[in-house]
């Protein structure tokens, strides 16, 4: 049968999900599978519509063949390059737009650690020259060492040079070359990508492509792939490889949405987390919001999911574009969005259960996941540093080095819900990884004791608590929620009189930086979907969390209020 040639092609779906260092769902070993894994594999293959959704999964730096590989990728980020170029490939081979650009394919990047900044990265590419016609992918190499390389001034570009002796020999065309060349001024960079992406439009060689959806865990890498102050020293290398030094993974309009899941309780120095800024006059709908839990925590290679599944949720719900769904249904379009399936996440809150009841010591309530301190040795030798949301410096890579004289701007920073759950409710702190090895069991034990001796001297008992906000990452920062008392150091941290104003929860800044007005405040992130679904599981608590999210808890009764009428009525 002949199809009807007057028929619109259907729009298709692509996906680039870029995993985590050392982290590899294909590679015929088993492991626990990262975020990134389980969002490929929840993404159904074709929406509820019939468009397809196309996914790519590529494993993380660092899961080659043999421990050289892993060594290297691991400590150095190698193989980040060619990750790049192997996502890139895939967009450009399979990428279709109207001749008239009335309609496109959807691209979603997707990406943990340093996987993260490889989906960054990409997005810039794609935004900075486009994605490049199947007839020039014969050229993607020069191309991409020249975009790799556009704030080296010692190096000099090789494409325009090679095509224009080709085309000459060939068909006996006019040479092309640019009249701007690499420069380690941002401006001069800006300037010469945008003359270079010019010029391909022009020959027709590339075609412009807009990124449907950045969405990214923990992001490593804000000057470019971050080398191992261990490393460092043993073999002269610097703290960024300079290969990758020049790379933008700033935002602009060619991104429409961009989401980032941030880990509160990462303290490791190489991995500073990459936050975002979204520059004036730039369009992207942009939002950040932070987690209780360390690096793996967030991107959920842990073996209790529990703090993952948060995550996973909250992704879910944003790549579905859930909360436009919600507000605004009339602008929600299928074919902009992802779709999942929801059985997929009912399923990840059953195999926790499960870990929890065999080795977790039994089922944990909603938000109280256990968090790992991943500053161990021989990590613990890089280095140390507090995040500090709301107050992250900018890094001039263009200079390669940090600009201490502002904070970064239109972040759109958010605290997630659980972080105060697990406040409020004295939830647990560190606890032991069972999978560490053992040099790094002895540090968390004798760390741990450490803590437990503070925590005795001061008066509170031996139990450490979850409290970002006493010399951690919150520090200077103050939970508004309604509630008069918050007692950190009781399970029962709900005053049965104190039963709350109806206000929606946010923290506001009560320090004395300089750089961040006194007052200035940071929301708690809404609940959606996909974070309803898990949570109602929680049935002890799901109500009460789910109005204290929205500011409607006036006059209700407190989770732990509940729990002990059940404790009573089954005593009845």
């Amino acid at each position: 049968m002949i199809a009807n040639i007057s028929e619109p092609r259907r729009i298709k779906k692509l996906v680039v999900c870029c995993d985590g260092t050392w982290l590899d769902s294909a590679g015929g070993r088993k492991n626990i599978p990262s975020n990134v894994t389980r969002l490929a594999r929840a993404i159904t293959p074709t929406d509820s519509d019939g468009t397809s959704q196309i996914v790519y999964y590529q494993a993380g730096i660092g899961t080659g063949l043999g421990m050289l590989s892993q060594f290297a990728g691991g400590g150095t980020g190698l193989g980040f390059s060619e990750n790049v170029r192997e996502a890139y490939a895939f967009l450009a081979n399979n990428f279709y737009q109207e001749p008239d650009r009335s309609r496109s394919d959807s691209i979603f990047l997707i990406g943990f650690s340093r996987g993260a900044y490889t989906a960054r990265s990409l997005g810039g590419l794609v935004g900075q020259l486009g994605l490049l016609k199947k007839e020039s992918m014969s050229w993607f190499y020069d191309v991409f060492r020249d975009w790799q390389n556009a704030g080296n001034p010692d190096y000099t570009p090789t494409f325009w040079q090679n095509w224009s002796d080709y085309q000459e020999r060939l068909h006996g065309g006019q040479r092309h070359s640019l009249k701007t060349t690499p420069s380690n001024d941002i401006r001069q960079i800006n300037e010469y990508l945008e003359e270079y992406r010019m010029s391909l439009l022009s020959f027709g060689l590339t075609q412009e492509a807009e990124i449907a959806a950045v969405g990214v865990f923990d992001t490593v890498g804000a000057l470019g792939i971050p080398v191992n102050p261990l490393f460092q020293k043993i073999f002269g290398l610097p703290s960024f490889l300079r290969g990758y030094k020049w790379v933008d993974t700033a935002l602009d309009n060619h991104v429409r949405n961009a989401f980032h899941a941030l880990a509160l309780d990462e303290h490791r120095a190489p991995f500073f987390p990459a936050v975002w800024e979204r520059p004036e006059g730039c369009t992207t709908n942009l939002k950040q919001v932070w987690f209780a839990g360390a690096h793996s925590n967030i991107g959920s290679a842990y073996s209790d999911i529990a703090s993952g599944n948060l995550t996973l949720a909250w992704m879910m719900d944003h790549l579905a574009g859930d909360e436009l769904r919600r507000d605004s249904p009339t602008d929600w379009n299928h074919e902009q969005w992802l779709q999942f399936d929801i059985d997929f996440l009912k399923e990840q809150r059953l195999i926790n259960l499960d870990w929890q009841k065999r080795e977790g010591g039994g089922h944990r309530r909603w938000g109280l996941g256990t968090i790992y301190n991943s500053l161990t040795f021989p990590q613990v030798l890089a280095g140390w540093r507090t995040r500090k949301p709301g107050r992250t410096h900018p890094v001039r890579y263009d200079k390669d080095y940090t600009d201490t004289t502002r904070l970064l701007r239109n972040t759109n920073e958010r605290i997630h819900a659980s972080v105060r759950i697990r406040t409020i409710r004295a939830g647990p702190f560190y606890e032991p990884d069972p999978d560490a090895n053992l040099p790094s069991k002895i540090t968390f034990k004798v760390m741990n004791a450490i803590a437990t001796i503070i925590q005795k001297i001061a008066g509170r008992g031996g139990n450490i608590y979850y409290d970002p906000m006493r010399g951690g990452p919150l520090r200077d920062w103050e939970l508004k929620d309604g509630f008069k008392h918050h007692d950190k150091y009781s399970i029962n941290v709900m005053d049965s009189r104190d039963l709350g104003t109806g206000q929606p929860p946010y923290w506001q800044y009560t320090g004395n930086d300089p750089l961040l007005k006194d007052g200035t405040t940071m929301p708690e992130d809404e609940l959606g979907t996909f974070e309803r679904v898990v949570l109602k599981e929680y049935v002890e608590c799901a109500e009460w969390v789910e109005a204290s999210n929205s500011g409607k808890v006036v006059a209700k009764i407190s989770p732990d209020q509940l729990d002990d009428l059940q404790r009573r009525s089954a005593t009845m």
